[in-house]
């Protein structure tokens, strides 16, 4: 059965005011209104938005208890939702805001007509330590699904050590996404989400596993707002290397994760657009349900 959100008093709430929790009646889809501030690139969805704007909608959406989807574009998940209809209806939903995270994107969108400044390319590190700070001071309550067991140990370390308030538990990314069995631990995350009535819950399972994940899960839990992650908490972990911010900003952040990562991220940087080019000519596209408010593409 689908839960919904609608507010309810909780008296444990750390800020001392009424905290929104979720309720079992029916819930009523996010208004396609809110929809501002869309744009259409090659077909596909976006919202450019810069870090403070992602936070913004984030803490509108925990204190008005409406469900928020915050996912992110780049020419990989471009190339990814053309065989994967789930990751596709996701981010086609109402309730789903897409942040662009490459420069290449942006790049592309002002070659469209579309003027945005390169703040509007917005990744993890541009948000999360405002996200963190913010939802430690208001009392929000984070949860994590994904990475290993031993990254989520060591992430939620780093997390905690670096904001003392906050408010995060989390459980690792290695089971079956589609055992909906009784004693899974699909299940058994479900039921803790439930339990927990997290206010953020960032997914960090990689593309397209995590949008699939939060496309099956988000009607059977009361989670106001889902983050999808990727490497972040690798990246806390220090699982893996962040590259410097300046190869970010110029479009080339790519190259250094190459070089560091040749046999695993080749095809994704080397082929894959490629591909994507030939699909985009070649096969319907995997966003056709609705256009921008403007029309533009």
């Amino acid at each position: 059965m689908p839960v919904a959100l609608s507010p309810r008093a909780d008296p444990c709430h750390a800020s001392g005011e009424p905290r929104l929790m979720a309720s079992p009646t029916l819930p009523p889809f996010a208004d396609a209104s809110r929809r501002s501030g869309e744009i259409r690139l090659l077909g596909y969805r976006l919202h450019p938005m810069t870090g403070d704007e992602v936070v913004g909608e984030i803490a509108e959406a925990v204190a008005s208890g409406r469900r928020l989807i915050m996912a992110n574009v780049n020419a990989h998940a471009m190339a990814t939702m053309f065989d994967n209809p789930p990751m596709s209806r996701l981010l086609e939903q109402p309730d789903a805001k897409v942040m662009i995270d490459s420069m290449p994107m942006l790049f592309a969108a002002k070659l469209a007509g579309h003027r945005l400044p390169r703040a509007k390319r917005t990744t993890s590190l541009d948000f999360y330590d405002t996200m963190f700070r913010r939802g430690a001071a208001a009392g929000w309550r984070f949860g994590f699904v994904g990475a290993t067991p031993e990254t989520l140990r060591k992430g939620l370390v780093v997390l905690r050590e670096r904001y003392p308030a906050l408010d995060i538990d989390g459980r690792d990314g290695y089971f079956d996404i589609h055992d909906d069995a009784p004693g899974s631990a699909q299940s058994e995350i479900v039921a803790w989400l439930n339990e927990r009535s997290h206010d953020v819950v960032i997914v960090g399972m990689g593309m397209p596993r995590q949008e699939e994940w939060i496309e099956r899960t988000q009607h059977r839990v009361g989670t106001r707002v889902f983050l999808s992650a990727g490497a972040y908490l690798d990246y806390q972990a220090g699982a893996q290397r962040v590259s410097p911010r300046w190869l970010g900003q110029v479009g080339l952040e790519w190259v250094y994760r190459l070089a560091l990562s040749p046999r695993r991220l080749s095809y994704r940087y080397l082929i894959e657009p490629c591909l994507l080019l030939v699909r985009l000519v070649t096969r319907p596209h995997p966003q056709t349900r609705s256009r921008a408010p403007d029309g533009r593409d």
